[in-house]
């Protein structure tokens, strides 16, 4: 009676997998998903550790040119004289002024030049 029940079990078994292969393949099955959820939670950590990276860098840029907007803002207008490197004591004096509407009468006669160049074109 052992026999023929030894027999029957063996037959149900398909002939080209053993046991050993079903579990071990299970056990595989297991690793490769544990492996697989290691690398995607790793992704993800990464991920998000340089979105918070980028979201700190986007928020120190715009901190800068929130405060270099406020410093050129607050920087004292510079007239042309000025931004020249001329004091505001020299372009007060009558001199600059001449120089100043020489400069203005030279850049018009340079204008007029280049109409009356095109006119002839």
């Amino acid at each position: 009676m052992l026999r023929s029940l030894s027999s029957s079990v063996t037959r149900n078994i398909p002939a080209t997998r053993s046991a050993a292969m079903y579990s071990t393949s299970a056990f595989q099955k297991r690793e490769a998903a544990a492996e697989d959820k290691f690398v995607h939670d790793h992704d993800a950590e990464l991920i998000s550790k340089l979105r918070k990276e980028l979201a700190l860098k986007n928020t120190e840029q715009a901190v800068a040119a929130a405060a270099l907007e406020a410093a050129i803002d607050a920087a004292p207008k510079l007239s042309p004289i000025d931004a020249l490197g001329a004091t505001s004591a020299h372009h007060s004096t009558a001199f600059s002024k001449k120089e100043a509407a020489a400069e203005e009468q030279y850049f018009r006669n340079q204008d007029k030049e280049k109409l009356e160049k095109l006119k002839k074109h």
